[in-house]
């Protein structure tokens, strides 16, 4: 097993929805507005707060199809 590493904070947003796979678009801002393609991963921590960012990219992971459940 590999270990996935942690994005860089002087990503912009838009190369990090391409590194993932995202559509973009896909990170928002808390006020559900779209976050700038140019603005950085950094900037968007320091404004908003981590926990806001995680919540943003986890609200969008749980959209995509889920496996079958029992």
């Amino acid at each position: 097993m590999s270990k996935t590493r942690k994005d860089r904070s002087d990503i912009q947003v838009g190369n990090l929805e391409k590194k993932h796979d995202l559509v973009p678009g896909t990170v928002r801002n808390p006020d559900q507005t779209d976050a700038r393609s140019d603005k950085e991963l950094g900037n968007l921590q320091r404004e908003y707060g981590e926990e806001a960012l995680k919540s943003t990219l986890d609200a969008d992971n749980q959209s995509l199809p889920d496996e079958p459940t029992d």
